[in-house]
């Protein structure tokens, strides 16, 4: 869940000139003007419906989008299985290359009487090699969930060896727990509890275990994306680094004056090109209802290893407003990649972007709430040089 460094399509044009000498003063030749650079045009292509209950009171959103070699891409996301009842599940549903899709289907769900009792959501899958009790799979799953009891998320785990699994089998504990070690819900103050740790994103780092794993974290201490480097080879001795605050720098608010802070964000690299590009939502959210979600998205990059070294800026590649989708609720969104979280065109990255509608077309009632409008859609940055 978008920094990005200008593109550097302009040509510098250097003008060299040959002169002799001899004993008398020459009128020096002036260089000719250097032409003005072509800036580019910076669009998305038109935005496109990929998935929604459409016509129930259900939702889906946060998805997690991988794209095959054949050019189907499998998509996970976070929705609720009955109609009017706000449980999350993870659905998968495969998209063939011809635009056909499978039947959505629950594929993780809440553990009754456990640590992930309420809610299951926010799926992010990676290709790789995970031995966990005698089995050695191929697919992790991460994602956010919380117990009935309390208000706090945490992070969990799960594995297949088949991206078109029906179901996906749990790692019995947390992966990444609450920043606080008392138990319970910690007091915020003014009536708010902290809301923990969640909305996982992964990249591999080896095409094994090894990967980057970045995450929100919402405490006492306010609201960040934290990222470790992480060795899931081995279940049963796996590692998680300590977990550092992200670079900031050259983040925005939706003034474009602010800075802003992250949360909720996707992320995808290039090796080759040292990038790391970020999707994430701008802030903050806007004051009518629903005002729990965004407005607008921003792409951005910075080279990988400043961002594994805790230096550097990001640089924004676009802004994504509900000028340009024509939707009042853009969020909950994640860079197409390969199983490895691996983008290869990382300037003109696709996509996948929840939508919602907003006051007066929805209200904060039960009949006729915004979450019932959450659909997933598609869209592509598009860099055109005049």
């Amino acid at each position: 869940m978008v920094k990005y460094l200008k593109y550097l399509f302009g040509l510098t044009v250097l003008g060299l000139i040959l002169s002799c000498s001899d004993d008398r003063t020459e009128n020096p030749i002036p260089n000719p003007p250097l032409p003005e650079p072509n800036n580019p045009i910076v669009k998305i292509t038109t935005p496109q419906f990929v998935f929604g209950f459409v016509g129930e009171k259900r939702y889906a959103y946060a998805p997690s989008s991988l794209e095959q070699e054949d050019g189907s891409i499998h998509m996970w996301f976070c929705g609720n299985p009955n109609n009017t009842e706000i449980i999350d599940n993870i659905f998968h549903v495969k998209i063939n290359p011809d635009g056909t899709k499978t039947t959505a289907k629950s594929v993780l769900q809440p553990t009754p009487g456990h640590w992930d009792s309420h809610h299951i959501c926010d799926p992010a899958v990676v290709e790789g090699s995970f031995l966990w009790n005698n089995t050695t799979y191929k697919y992790a799953m991460f994602y956010l969930t919380n117990p009935y009891s309390y208000y706090y998320n945490e992070i969990g785990m799960a594995f297949s060896n088949d991206l078109n699994a029906d179901s996906w089998i749990k790692y019995p504990d947390q992966i990444v727990r609450k920043t606080w070690s008392e138990e319970g819900d910690q007091d915020m103050g003014g009536g708010w509890l902290a809301w923990g740790v969640g909305q996982p994103s992964i990249v591999s780092l080896d095409g094994n275990g090894k990967l980057l794993l970045t995450y929100t974290v919402g405490d006492i201490n306010g609201t960040r994306i934290v990222s470790s480097e992480a060795d899931f080879s081995d279940m049963a001795n796996y590692t998680i680094n300590t977990p550092q605050t992200i670079v900031e720098n050259g983040l925005y608010a939706i003034d474009n004056i602010s800075r802003d802070y992250t949360a909720n964000s996707q992320f995808a690299i290039n090796v080759e090109a040292d990038k790391i590009v970020m999707m994430r939502p701008v802030q903050p959210n806007p004051t009518e209802y629903p005002w729990k979600i965004n407005s607008s998205l921003e792409i951005d990059y910075m080279n990988l290893s400043d961002f594994m070294n805790q230096t550097g800026s990001w640089t924004p590649i676009k802004r994504i407003t509900p000028k340009d989708t024509g939707h009042p609720r853009n969020h909950n969104a994640t860079l197409l990649t390969n199983n490895f979280g691996h983008i290869e065109n990382w300037k003109e990255p696709t996509f996948y972007f929840t939508v919602s509608k907003a006051a007066p077309d929805v209200q904060n009632s039960n009949n006729n709430i915004a979450e019932w409008t959450y659909h997933i859609w598609r869209s592509k940055v598009e860099v055109i040089i005049p």
